[in-house]
């Protein structure tokens, strides 16, 4: 059933804004929450760091049947769903006085996230667009997304010094509960599936193997290296200023890496595009190595960022041009579970290996072997070419 041009785009703004209060509440503002609850309640950063672990692992193991029931039921109730359960979550962090509550609150976040992050919202403009329309509209989607950290990083500061964590938690809720009623009023109630109709389990094909593996380890490398910046500059001897400024000009490159991408998409192809990105990201994890030439950094770190911005929409484009939109949530949802495991485990394996050798050069050197190795895997992937021939719930070998 298509949706008129008009509705699309109000469909494209309404998921943009549900993907930007998502990330901005539950994922970019937890490190000053974190800090807040420690201070208010006593916690350590052990405790508070393992409770938002937790919620990505979250993340990570529901992501399968996020996607199955996506294909099959449409985004209104889920995605709204997820919303409201976020602004949950919050409210329960807000009245966490003892621990397992407060890690009650987070788990129940991270269900929040695997229903509003991008995993789900792309799935959706699956269903609604296709071809050059679904590719702008995921690119106007991460844009806006893209200043969730820009927006609630200052906003969840300038509410805790204002009222506290209790009250900045009840505000940045109520962003949720009024993002879940826009989603509500917006989303159509319909998905690609019959309703009712019983779907046979999802069959990963080797080719999609093959891709979840390469974006695995892409996912070690953008967290591993985007974690250890700004303490690899500061260790250098960089001001505690310029390392934080270079730190956020790697997230600000990805802005127009995602809008170089829908060009250079038209012009290389999918698969030919996403590993000069892989071979982009390992490359510029070794600049990074380099500390003493300042020149050296700064092209690293734009190259980092601009390569990490636009993997956001190369996931989505590779899988949009193998599966059909039926199952386009299951195979999103496979592929997102050891993806999301990767991020939530890569800040505890980096720790250890700076713990080991008390310095980041093998770590650089390992993130750099990684980016290297997740272009060669999908270049083995890309050989059999990407169609979107596959059957609605397996991808056929």
């Amino acid at each position: 059933m298509p949706v008129p041009s008009t509705s699309t785009r109000l469909l494209v703004w309404t998921l943009a804004l549900l993907s930007t209060v998502s990330y901005g509440t539950l994922y970019y503002a937890q490190p000053l929450l974190a800090i807040a609850a420690e201070h208010a309640l006593g916690w350590s950063r052990v405790q508070t760091s393992l409770a938002f672990t937790l919620a990505l692992l979250v993340t990570a193991f529901v992501a399968p049947a996020v996607g199955r029931a996506l294909d099959a039921r449409g985004g209104r109730t889920l995605l709204t769903g997820g919303a409201l359960l976020g602004a949950l979550a919050l409210l329960t962090l807000a009245l966490a006085s003892s621990y397992p509550l407060f890690v009650t609150g987070w788990l129940l976040a991270g269900g929040a996230m695997s229903l509003t992050f991008y995993e789900s919202v792309f799935t959706v403009v699956g269903q609604q667009t296709q071809g050059a329309a679904r590719t702008r509209a995921t690119l106007t989607i991460t844009l806006i997304a893209g200043l969730a950290s820009t927006i609630f990083v200052p906003l969840t500061s300038a509410l805790l010094e204002g009222g506290g964590l209790r009250q900045a938690l009840v505000i940045l809720a109520a962003l949720l509960l009024g993002v879940a009623g826009l989603t509500w009023r917006v989303l159509p109630d319909y998905g690609m599936g019959t309703p009712g109709g019983k779907r046979p389990p999802f069959t990963p094909d080797a080719r999609l193997i093959r891709l979840t593996l390469a974006f695995t380890l892409a996912r070690l490398v953008t967290v591993g290296t985007g974690l250890q910046l700004a303490p690899l500059l500061l260790a250098a001897g960089y001001a505690p200023a310029l390392a934080a400024s270079l730190t956020g000009l790697a997230g600000l490159a990805a802005l127009p890496g995602r809008a170089l991408f829908v060009p250079l998409l038209s012009r290389l192809g999918a698969p030919p595009l996403t590993v000069f990105l892989f071979a982009q990201l390992a490359l510029s994890t070794l600049l990074l190595h380099f500390t003493g030439s300042h020149a050296t950094v700064v092209t690293g770190i734009i190259a980092f960022g601009l390569a990490s911005g636009a993997l956001t929409l190369a996931r989505a484009e590779l899988l949009a041009q193998h599966y059909l939109p039926q199952a386009f949530g299951a195979a999103n949802g496979w592929m997102a579970r050891p993806v999301n495991l990767a991020q939530a485990l890569t800040p505890l394996g980096v720790g250890l290996l700076f713990t080991w050798t008390g310095g980041y050069s093998l770590s650089l050197l390992l993130m750099t072997a990684l980016g290297c190795a997740a272009a060669l895997t999908l270049l083995g992937a890309a050989r059999g070419g990407f169609h979107t021939t596959a059957v609605e719930t397996r991808g056929g070998d």
